[in-house]
């Protein structure tokens, strides 16, 4: 039991290096995307071949998504964790309804410095308020992050905007 948690973590570290690594070379002639999304949903009561498995999926940079209705992930049990690789500045949210509502919560994440970020717990946040996160001890990369919680909000994550999109909110960040 052990071993597949110590698998399941140095898979969730080595996952973004490697997606960075690949995503770094241009391919089929297109330049390759300055930041990526990488958001996961975990069952921690459904454990399969791979271990504790996991359906995954990206998005690039400026593919703001209004709906994840054609993933089916918002149906199924379990929570979502975060990747996001990318330059410092960059700035994407989760919102926890679709078309970019705030009724049931949201995420700002703003990249520090290059290196990526890994977020496992969503609800580890304090609610609304600016934070700068170093994770020396948990991962790679600095964010700051304000969370505006809601019920189930890593549950349900419905959509995803790139940049900044608020004028006066969040409160206090101007």
């Amino acid at each position: 039991m052990r071993t597949h948690k110590i698998y399941n973590r140095l898979a969730r570290l080595l996952f973004p290096c490697l997606l960075a690594l690949l995503l770094s070379a241009p391919a089929w002639g297109e330049p390759a995307p300055k930041a990526v999304l990488m958001l996961q949903k975990q069952d921690p009561y459904l454990y399969g071949p791979c271990g504790w498995c996991t359906d995954l999926f990206s998005l690039k940079e400026n593919d703001d998504r209004k709906n994840f209705g054609q993933y089916n992930l918002d149906t199924q049990t379990g929570y979502y964790l975060v990747d996001l690789i990318g330059p410092a500045g960059t700035t994407v949210t989760l919102f926890g309804s679709q078309n970019f509502s705030r009724e049931r919560g949201y995420l700002i994440l703003v990249k520090q410095d290059d290196r990526p970020i890994v977020m496992g717990d969503l609800k580890n946040l304090p609610p609304n308020q600016w934070i700068d996160v170093n994770q020396s001890d948990t991962g790679p990369g600095l964010y700051r992050a304000w969370y505006h919680p809601a019920s189930n909000f890593k549950e349900h994550i419905a959509s995803v905007r790139w940049g900044q999109w608020w004028s006066e909110l969040p409160p206090g960040s101007e």
